[in-house]
Order: structure tokens, then C-alpha cells, then sequence
């Protein structure tokens, strides 16, 4: 399961790229959204609003809109009225679903906690401080890196070093940074820097 970081949800709030959080869960409406812009209406641009955004409130933990009752009937009305919306074409929908709880937009699960670690690249001498997923994997991590800062990640030997050198060697490349032994520094009175990894260039750019 891919797992997101809260700052990477709020970026996708456009009409083109929309994505909301429902306990936890992360939604893509993207393709949703695309098959009504012939037929688009005030519930959508009510739902348009909270691009990026996280909607539990309007929703049971089952995934199911909330209701309440109307002041004026005496009936329940629903909180959220944008559910009612649904993709009019088959292939952007899962029949007899909602949207909350059609598959097809479900993409992952928001992190339960970012983490910070600093990636050292031994070769040019920076350092590229990241933030992730605490359930990244440490090859999750390296596909983060390699997209955003060097796509010749492949091409390095990732070690560890935490600890104040106690912890080095070898990684697990499918565990993640606790399963590797790169905790975060707790119950110390100075703000210590975040775990480490050493990049080691093997002038291998064939498996970058």
C-alpha cells in the first residue's frame, strides 16, 4: 500500500488533480471530475472547495456520509451533499458505489507520522534533508529521492549511520527507517539532527 504525507495531499486542489482525505484514506476524485465537466453543477463546485482537504468529518469511519436532521421536516438530511454526484461514465466508477467507497479512487493511506531523514551523498558532498513516510520502506525512500533530486540513485550503495555511529552497515532495503534501526532521537535536550544514509557511488549508471 502506498502511504502519503499530509503536505502531499494539499497540493493536488485543482479541478484537474483533486484529491481529499476520508479517515485516513486517500482519494484521487480526478477522473471523477473530468467525466462531469460537461455536466458540472453547484454540488461540485461545493466539493471543488476542498481540494487536498480532509472531509472525515462529513463521514462514518464505514465510509458512508453522515446525516442530520432537518429543522424544518423533521428528516434526515445529508451533510455533505456532493455524494450524491457520481462519474457518468462506466469506466470511471465502480456501479453501485459511492464515491467515499468506490476503489477505483482510493490511491493509499495518509502516513501516521512524518519522519525526517538526511540522505549524504559521499560523491558530490551534499546533503538532502526529507521528509517521509514512517512507513516508507528504505526503497520507497530511494524512489522518493531518485524522483526528486538524482536520478541516477541506482547507481549508489545506500548505508546506514545513526546512532552516533553505532548502528552502521548494511540496509534492508524493504524495512523501513525503525526496522533499520534509524530511530528518531528522543528524550534528549538538544535538538539532534535526524537519522542518516550514505550514498557510496559504484559508477554503475546501469542500474540507476
Amino acid at each position: 500500500m502506498r502511504y502519503y504525507l499530509h503536505d502531499e495531499v494539499v497540493l493536488h486542489n485543482k479541478k484537474d488533480d483533486f484529491w481529499v482525505v476520508l479517515h485516513g484514506n486517500v482519494l484521487d476524485l480526478t477522473p471523477f471530475l473530468k467525466d462531469r465537466y460537461d455536466h458540472w453543477n453547484s454540488n461540485l463546485e461545493y466539493l471543488l472547495a476542498f481540494g487536498g482537504k480532509d472531509l472525515s468529518h462529513f463521514f462514518e469511519e464505514t465510509l458512508m456520509p453522515k446525516t442530520e436532521t432537518s429543522p424544518v421536516t423533521g428528516r434526515p438530511r445529508l451533510l455533505f451533499p456532493p455524494i450524491l454526484e457520481t462519474a457518468l461514465s462506466e469506466m470511471c466508477k465502480t456501479r453501485g458505489k459511492i464515491w467515499s467507497q468506490d476503489p477505483k479512487y482510493h490511491i493509499g493511506r495518509l502516513t501516521r507520522r512524518d519522519r525526517r531523514v538526511r540522505i549524504i551523498n559521499t560523491l558530490t558532498g551534499t546533503t538532502q534533508l526529507m521528509k517521509v513516510c514512517d512507513e516508507d520502506t528504505i526503497y520507497d525512500i530511494k524512489n522518493k529521492y531518485k524522483q526528486l533530486f538524482n536520478h541516477h540513485a541506482g547507481s549508489y550503495m545506500w548505508r546506514k549511520f545513526s546512532k552516533r555511529g553505532q548502528c552502521g552497515g548494511k540496509l534492508n532495503m524493504k524495512g523501513t527507517l525503525d526496522e533499520n534501526g534509524l530511530f528518531e532521537e528522543e528524550g534528549c535536550r538538544f535538538d539532534l539532527p535526524p537519522p542518516s544514509i550514505w550514498l557510496y557511488y559504484t559508477n554503475d549508471v546501469t542500474i540507476a
